[in-house]
């Protein structure tokens, strides 16, 4: 074997070591091993005839090293990505079943609600990754513009667990829905760290609004937000008047039926809250109950000078099928009411979550307030 052969074996070696950062101690061995096969043929009288061997020897020592290689490149590749990765900052949050880690700035978040929650997602400035809506209902999301959910996948509907495998799908880091999904929350637990609210003991909006932004890291976000809606009330209060601050306000909730409505405390939903806030004198005010069920009969006692009515649940084509449901405003009793008489009888949408859904509610108050001579 020559001087040159053997100087390229030598290169060779080097270059491998220096390519997969062999130890020193693997790279003596592969030395020792190769000089070992080499020694064998190291005799002046056989150099001619070992000499056509060389490729098999050049293979031998590439073999070896990459075999040292390979068995040394998953600690390799544990190195490089412990010294790459970025640990996750996470924060531990209380919720309705406890307390739960959660990421400091969760980046794909999944609302299982379609507008106590969402409206305060999506205020916030966060674009969920996936969503349910509301079967049924004239809106997918009440009270929440469909623009500003364009091209969001939509998971299932409300009251039913989505598939699963959607959820998976999308990988998120975060999980956020009410209390009817209390069955499901370990399932989901499994996939990304999931927030559950109690709606019935977060139902004021603007507590759930900075409730929801504490989770999400936008607190101050949460804080601009209701510093607007507290301007735009207190121009509203001006644009009333005295006057109209006097009058009375009565809201009740047509379900379908000639025969009955609803009725929710004042404070209960977000249009009863901005009512109080807008200083005007909502009927249900005082009322004990959260909801109440009440037959036609008792209609005048919620009588007002401003009567709303809010129809919003129920599918449009469904109000059209159904000559039964305009029956309740041909009854007797309807007639007699001072906000019929005095034509101040309107037909609102106000079942809405949280400061986007706010926004409808007040410019009705302008609109049938402030403009109404």
């Amino acid at each position: 074997m020559t001087k040159k052969a053997i100087s390229t074996i030598m290169r060779l070696l080097l270059g491998v070591k220096a390519v997969c950062a062999l130890t020193f101690a693997k790279f003596v061995w592969v030395v020792k091993t190769v000089f070992f096969s080499l020694h064998i043929l190291w005799q002046p009288r056989k150099i001619l005839s070992n000499y056509k061997f060389l490729p098999f020897f050049l293979t031998i020592v590439v073999v070896l090293a990459i075999a040292a290689c390979n068995n040394n490149t998953p600690q390799l590749e544990k190195r490089q990505t412990s010294a790459t990765r970025t640990p996750i900052e996470t924060k531990t949050v209380s919720h309705a079943l406890g307390k739960v880690e959660i990421p400091l700035k969760a980046q794909r978040v999944i609302v299982l609600e379609e507008n106590i929650i969402l409206d305060s997602v999506v205020a916030l400035g966060i674009k969920p990754v996936g969503v349910v809506y509301c079967r049924g209902c004239e809106e997918k999301f009440r009270g929440i513009p469909s623009e500003l959910l364009a091209g969001v996948p939509v998971l299932g509907s409300i009251g039913s667990l989505p598939s699963l495998e959607k959820i998976l799908a999308l990988k998120p880091d975060l999980i956020l829905g009410l209390t009817n999904l209390k069955s499901s929350y370990k399932l989901l637990s499994s996939i990304a760290p999931t927030v559950l609210i109690d709606f019935p003991t977060m139902y004021d909006f603007k507590e759930r609004l900075r409730y929801v932004a504490q989770v999400l890291g936008k607190s101050d976000r949460a804080e601009e937000l209701l510093t607007q809606y507290q301007n735009r009330i207190q121009k509203l209060r001006q644009q009333l008047g005295k006057q109209v601050e006097a009058k009375t306000i009565s809201v009740i909730y047509l379900a379908g039926s000639a025969d009955i409505f609803y009725s929710y405390r004042g404070d209960f939903l977000p249009y009863g809250q901005i009512i109080n806030d807008a200083g005007l004198q909502l009927i249900q005010q005082n009322q004990k109950q959260r909801e109440l069920t009440l037959s036609i009969e008792v209609l005048p006692e919620y009588d007002a000078e401003f009567l709303f009515i809010m129809t919003d649940l129920l599918k449009r084509d469904f109000k059209e099928a159904n000559p039964e449901f305009l029956s309740f405003l041909k009854k007797p009793i309807w007639s007699k009411l001072k906000a019929v008489q005095n034509k101040q009888v309107y037909n609102v949408n106000w079942n809405v979550g949280g400061t986007i859904g706010a926004k409808r509610i007040i410019d009705d108050l302008y609109k049938y307030l402030v403009n109404t001579p």
